[in-house]
Order: structure tokens, then C-alpha cells, then sequence
């Protein structure tokens, strides 16, 4: 209750500052040193000053302006010469701290007048969640008010405050207005979406960390599971990626080194690890095994509630460098020291501050303490239909190798908008992608990196501006010296990626998207030499609602393999394929080996694969 006080009191006073103002009407264009006498708000605090800079190789010449919004809210405007008519708006990471400086300029180069803000506080002076503290002595008087521009506040001020310098400097306004942002960014999105939808016409969320309290609950949770027996080393990284691999890697119809959805992984650490009393790089002990399941599996009271999904298996490839071992491992890890720090200044009321440590959190009563404050800063609300119905369009995407902010939260979120608003409707507006292999904002196995944001903004732009909405969006991966060595499509959840069977396994072009339906398979024989001369038969069961013809089903495909031949039969309901051993792809050897089959069929239109998996024995 407290909070929501807080809010009300402050509000109205924030409404005040950013609507008077004078000399905002639409004029002729200004020099760039002329603004500073023209930017007169009771909201700043102090004077802002504006700079032309120069043309320099790839950015064109910009002014760029700079100021401070009442108490310490930092913003940056950078105004291209050759303006494009169109506002561009980056989101921060982290805590923020500090103005994002670097990520405004592709947009600058392309003519986009672009705004940041450090979010009302310095990073350097005042680390992780720090600035939401006023210690005793009263040397942080800002403090709530610093929480509160972290939370909303600056974002709101900046955008606002931005656009009455554009229309002032080039003398008319924006045709639109876009806000990309990535984690913390991304929560920043969503509230532009949910809190302020008139401000712009289209966002990027990325990898959000929407539910900020719990996530930060979250982080800790996992370092408090591998604490003690359950400390996993760096060197054991690559044997646990190889066993999730080796049993994951082909659910998908294609052993390529991705998993395309994890919650398919049948993954258990008990029975898939071998175990030993004392760890090694090639076994796990009990305690172990415990930690490894505890984080896949979520948050749970100690009475078995889950409170917040697990991470997803999957991010432990390319040791040294891989999401585990930037974010879980080390003492203390990523997590670890950000989660501590939310819950000693952001997250919990009471504030516990400095003294309280990351192994006080109880996770039977602790929830109850975040209430208040997961009205402030989580971005949970489904109810987008302020932003649709003013013709907004969202595109967000998430890593499925994400192990700073697990996927599951961006799912969960976006199933409550499809409850809330239905399929179509929200199809209509708002899109999400699923990277596999995808660590945090980019980077990882799969085919994106967090430089290659226009793929998601460009197809943002032509469905804002041209009404042409976004299907695949095909993503590429690059070696060391910058050539494309893969290229995969990335499908609108729900849909999958699924291979034709045909071409190039690291050309989108030989892949399509599709509804994955869940079917029953059977191989046989049950043991099979890949890569030698033989045939193989699988036989596939509908689901009772399901029903096929001939001429619907556009190919078979068994990890890799096109079939030869097959039949359909039993009312529609089988499919039976026969397939030919050498065809089969990168399967490894060994026993229990999944193979996964894909019928790939066009039904009224729509693209579906009936899929399943049978386990068999491979050999060499």
C-alpha cells in the first residue's frame, strides 16, 4: 500500500513537468547551437548542451544534445542532419547507469533521430542496485526517486522530452516512433507497451527481463543450489553438454548441434550422468545431479511449489565461453551478485540493505515481501489492448540458451496475452521468436548476435510502415573472420523449423515452418548401422482428432533423411515410410538413440508436421 502512495503522490507531478514547457509549437528548422535556449522545461534540472558532430566513417553528421531531468536522470538526443522524419529509442541492461551510447548509432547512421537515459542514477558511482539506497547519513536523498526513474520514470521523461526536441530542432514532427531494447531493455519495452502505448508505433523486446522481482529470485536460486556438493567445475561442462546433446540434440529430426525447443529434452541428470563419489570432468556425484535438477526444474517452496520456471537444458556448450560458465559459475557469479543486490535495495520491503546477504533469502516467505514492488517493476500485464488498438506492433524474441533470463518467462507472458486476447487478435500485433542455441541477447551455438538487431528491426519497420507482417526471420551464423557459415529461419511461436530433407543443413532455404502436432512412432529394426547401405521403416500414429490424405503430406524426413516411399493407411491415421540408412545425418552411435520423424503435410492451408521419436541402437 505504501507504494501504490508513493505512485499517486508522485505522479501528478510528473505530469506537470513534462507538460508545461514553452516554445514547443511546430518552426522552422534551428542551428544545433541554438537549441539550448530553446529547451525550456521546469523538468530539467540545469542547462543541456548541444554539439554538432562531425561526419565520421559510417555515421553522418549529428547534433547531439545532452542534459539532466530533475533529480539525476541522464538523456542523450542524437539528431541527424539528414533526418529521416522517424524517432528511435534504445533501452538500457543490467541497472543501467549509463547512457547507451554505442547501441544509438547504427540508428543515427540510417537517419533515425535517436534517445537514451542512464535511468536516473550513475552505474559507476553507484553499482548494481546501489542507487536505491539513502544510507543513515542521508548521502542518497534520491533514493526513491531514483528507484521509481529506474523502474519507469526516465524512460517516460526521456521519450517525451526527446520528441518536443526533434519537432523544436528540425521543425516537424515524427512520422514514428520506435523503442528496441534488449534484457533490461526489454523489460523497458514491454512497459512502453503496457504502461505507455501512445508513445510509440513499434518495439523490440528482447530477451526481457519482464518479471524482474522473481527473476532476480531466480538468480538466486541457482547459485544457492550449486553451493557446496553441488559445485559444478568449468572442466565438467563439456561432458554434461555432450549427455544432453547426445540424448536431445535428433528430437528435433536433425543432430546439428541445436535443440530447437528444450522442453522436449527428456534430460534427467540421475539417470543420463554417469555418477561417482568424487567429481571428475567425465562424472557428477549425487550432489551434483541434485544441483543440475533444481535448475533445470525452477523455483519451489520447500513444499514442492514451483514459484518460477527452470532454465532450459542447453546452454552448456562451448566451454570456456558458455552461458553457464558466464553467468552460474564462479563465486560469486553474475547471478549471484545481481540477485543479491536487487534484494537489498529493489526488490523487498522492508529494504534489507548492505548487511543482508543472497543465502538469507527464504524462499517460503521472502515471495510474500516482493508484492509491492512487483507492481512497480514487473512487466506482467497481458492486457495489450491499448497499445493494439492505437495500431502497435511488438516483435520479441528470446534464447532458448539463455541462462541470465530463462526463456520460459517470455512464453509464459505471451500465452497470457493469447488467454487474454486471443490467437488472431494477437497474431495481429505481436510476434515472438525462440533462437535455439541462443545464449543471452546473442552469442552462443545458434545463428544470431546481438549486432544483428535489424533483422528483428527491419522486419518491425515494414510491418509498422508498410502493414506487412513478419514470418520467418532468418538468422545467420559467422566464424571468427566474419563469413556466414549457417543461416537457419527463425518461426513465429508456435511454429518450428523443421528440414525439407533436401539441400544443405546450414541453408535456410531447406527449411520451412511449421505446427509441430505430436504423433506415435515406431522404427524398425530397432538396430541401425547410419551411414551404411540398408533400409529402415517407420510407422507413424495421428492423433485421434487427426486425419491425412496422399496428397497432403509434402515430405517425411527421419533425422536428415528423406523417405524413398510411403503409404498412408488406416483411415488416415498412419503413415508408414521407409527410409534409407545411409541417408541418415550425424547420428552418433550408441544405445537408445533418438529418432525423430517429421511428416511434413499442408492441411486447408496451414503447414503442420506430425512428429515423434522412437529409440533405437546405432552402430558403426
Amino acid at each position: 500500500m505504501r507504494v501504490r502512495k508513493v505512485l499517486r503522490a508522485i505522479a501528478p507531478a510528473i505530469l506537470i513537468t513534462l507538460t508545461l514547457g514553452i516554445g514547443w509549437g511546430l518552426c522552422a528548422p534551428i542551428k544545433c547551437t541554438d537549441l539550448p535556449s530553446r529547451i525550456i522545461d521546469p523538468g530539467l534540472a540545469g542547462a543541456v548542451s548541444a554539439e554538432m558532430k562531425p561526419a565520421t566513417a559510417g555515421v553522418p553528421e549529428y547534433c547531439e544534445v545532452r542534459g539532466t531531468i530533475m533529480p539525476e536522470i541522464k538523456f542523450a538526443v542524437k539528431l541527424p542532419t539528414a533526418w529521416n522524419g522517424k524517432f528511435y529509442m534504445v533501452g538500457g541492461g543490467g541497472f543501467n547507469g549509463s547512457i547507451s551510447d554505442g547501441a544509438m548509432m547504427p540508428a543515427v547512421a540510417g537517419g533515425y533521430a535517436t534517445a537514451g537515459t542512464d535511468s536516473g542514477h550513475d552505474g559507476q558511482k553507484e553499482p548494481l542496485a546501489k542507487f536505491a539506497y539513502n544510507p543513515p547519513d542521508n548521502s542518497n536523498p534520491n533514493a526513491l526517486r531514483k528507484k521509481l526513474d529506474f523502474a519507469y520514470r526516465s524512460y517516460y521523461d526521456t521519450a517525451i522530452l526527446a520528441k518536443k526536441i526533434i519537432r523544436t530542432y528540425y521543425g516537424s514532427d515524427i512520422r514514428y516512433a520506435y523503442w528496441v531494447g534488449c534484457s533490461e531493455g526489454g523489460r523497458e519495452a514491454l512497459l512502453m507497451a503496457q504502461r505507455f502505448p501512445e508513445l510509440f508505433n513499434g518495439i523490440i523486446v528482447g530477451a526481457p527481463i519482464l518479471n524482474l522481482t522473481k527473476a532476480h529470485m531466480w538468480s538466486l536460486w541457482n547459485p544457492r543450489a550449486l553451493l557446496g556438493d553441488g559445485s559444478i567445475a568449468v572442466n565438467q561442462l563439456p561432458f554434461l553438454a555432450d549427455a544432453i546433446y547426445k540424448k536431445c540434440d535428433s528430437i528435433d529430426g536433425l543432430v546439428d548441434g541445436l535443440i530447437d525447443d528444450p522442453r522436449t529434452c527428456t534430460f534427467d541428470p540421475a539417470k543420463d550422468l554417469p555418477k561417482c563419489d568424487t567429481a571428475s570432468p567425465t562424472c557428477f556425484t549425487a550432489g551434483q545431479m541434485e544441483a543440475l535438477k533444481k535448475i533445470y526444474d525452477g523455483v519451489r517452496t520447500s513444499r514442492g511449489e514451483l514459484l518460477f520456471p527452470g532454465m532450459p537444458p542447453g546452454a552448456e556448450v562451448l566451454a570456456p565461453a558458455s552461458g553457464w560458465d558466464q553467468w552460474l559459475i564462479g563465486n560469486p557469479s553474475r547471478q549471484q551478485a545481481y540477485g543479491e543486490s536487487s534484494m537489498q535495495y529493489l526488490c523487498l520491503t522492508p529494504q534489507p540493505g548492505p548487511a543482508w546477504k543472497w543465502t538469507d533469502y527464504n524462499f517460503d516467505t521472502y515471495p510474500a515481501r516482493m508484492a509491492d514492488n512487483s507492481i512497480i517493476f514487473d512487466m506482467t500485464n497481458p492486457n495489450l489492448t491499448p497499445f493494439k488498438t492505437r495500431g502497435g506492433k511488438i516483435i520479441h524474441y528470446h534464447g532458448w540458451a539463455d541462462t541470465a533470463l530463462t526463456p520460459l518467462m517470455s512464453i509464459n507472458y505471451y500465452e497470457d496475452v493469447l488467454k487474454l486476447l486471443g490467437d488472431r487478435e494477437t497474431k495481429s500485433f505481436y510476434k515472438l521468436y525462440l533462437l535455439p542455441g541462443i545464449f543471452h541477447c546473442g552469442g552462443g551455438a545458434g545463428c544470431y548476435d546481438r549486432n544483428d538487431v535489424n533483422i528483428w528491426f527491419d522486419k518491425l519497420v515494414d510491418w509498422v510502415e508498410k502493414g506487412v507482417e513478419p514470418q520467418a526471420v532468418v538468422g545467420s551464423r559467422k566464424d571468427a573472420s566474419g563469413k556466414v557459415t549457417r543461416t537457419r529461419p527463425f518461426c513465429a511461436y508456435p511454429l518450428v523449423d523443421r528440414y525439407v530433407g533436401k539441400g544443405d543443413i546450414n541453408d535456410a532455404a531447406n527449411f520451412t515452418c511449421v505446427k509441430s502436432i505430436p504423433a506415435k512412432v515406431r522404427i524398425e529394426p530397432a538396430m541401425l548401422g547410419p551411414g551404411k547401405k540398408g533400409q529402415f521403416t517407420a510407422t507413424m500414429t495421428l492423433p485421434k482428432d487427426h486425419r491425412v490424405k496422399v496428397h497432403d503430406i509434402k515430405a517425411v524426413i527421419c533425422e536428415g533423411a528423406l523417405a524413398k516411399k510411403g503409404s498412408v493407411g488406416a483411415k488416415g491415421q498412419n503413415i508408414v515410410a521407409t527410409f534409407q540408412t545411409q541417408d541418415v545425418l550425424n547420428v552418433p552411435a550408441g544405445a537408445g538413440v533418438a529418432f525423430a520423424v517429421s511428416a511434413i503435410a499442408e492441411i486447408q492451408g496451414q503447414k503442420v508436421s506430425f512428429e515423434g521419436f522412437d529409440t533405437v541402437k546405432t552402430t558403426r
